[in-house]
């Protein structure tokens, strides 16, 4: 035992050694100019979370936040031999409500002080889609188009067309059916040809029986803050605002101009997961 004394200090004064060190490497950090001014400013370049807000059966989503890392940051700055402001190093940080913990909730719009939108299409088994692509196409927009199974069993090229041209696809029914053994076919068919996870349902209107469909299928349920299949364009013009989801017949003649007013107003069309991404824009 008396052996092991020695070599039990030996460790002990080594451990001691590198703490010692480590706590001054600390205090001299802390006291350099460049450390000292990052603590000072940060504050000004950091962004809040928004949590997502939820009222009774409904939410709208919320915004990561960023902070700043300060040791990354210390870092870079300290190799570039004084503070600079470009070399903030921040880390994405997430609201403590986010639209993705709760699938039981409709999803009407996002954020409405946004400059962002989203058009909604809901294609039926047997629809002709072909002036729809054409037209967003043109005005080099992506949109969310909502299938039903049936239509993309029998059109697999066009949607195969759509989701390389980047246009989000997301099921509708199966054959107008919402019955659950359907609808996961039609989802797992959807999968099989974009290689993307479906995400939405689609409702016109509150319906319980697609929100508990999707819930079980942690889908989020989307209703149209806008419903312009009637009177499209004069409904957008009195409706418009930043989040804005809406929705759109395949068949509609104002297409061309609604996109063009929607853009002179000074908003971006975006797919509806761009829309209620709460990512931060990189």
């Amino acid at each position: 035992m008396k052996k092991l004394y020695p070599v039990i200090l030996s460790l002990l004064l080594v451990y001691f050694s590198f703490y010692y060190t480590n706590k001054v490497v600390d205090i001299i950090r802390e006291k350099d100019p460049i450390m000292m001014k990052i603590k000072k400013e940060k504050d000004s370049y950091e962004i809040k979370t928004k949590n997502a807000k939820i009222d009774g059966d409904k939410i709208t989503p919320g915004k990561n936040g960023k902070k700043v890392n300060i040791n990354e940051s210390f870092i870079k700055m300290k190799k570039f031999g004084e503070y600079n402001e470009s070399l903030y190093v921040f880390d994405e940080v997430e609201p403590e409500i986010k639209v993705d913990d709760y699938y039981d909730k409709y999803i009407e719009n996002g954020l409405k002080n946004d400059n962002k939108v989203s058009l909604v299409f809901h294609i039926n088994r047997f629809d002709n889609i072909d002036r729809i692509v054409d037209t967003i196409n043109l005005n080099e927009v992506k949109v969310t188009m909502f299938l039903d199974g049936l239509f993309i069993e029998n059109n697999r090229k066009k949607v195969e067309e759509l989701n390389e041209e980047g246009h989000e696809l997301e099921l509708l029914s199966y054959n107008d059916s919402l019955k659950k053994e359907e609808f996961v076919e039609g989802l797992h068919s959807l999968f099989y040809i974009t290689n993307k996870t479906p995400k939405y349902c689609y409702s016109e209107y509150d319906n319980k029986n697609v929100l508990e469909l999707c819930n079980s299928l942690d889908m989020h349920t989307i209703v149209p803050s806008i419903n312009a299949s009637n009177n499209s364009f004069n409904t957008i013009k009195k409706r418009l605002t930043g989040g804005s989801i809406i929705s759109l017949s395949n068949d509609d003649k104002y297409l061309n101009t609604i996109i063009n007013y929607i853009k002179q107003r000074g908003y971006k069309i975006v797919t509806l997961d761009e829309l209620i991404s709460e990512e931060l824009e990189k």
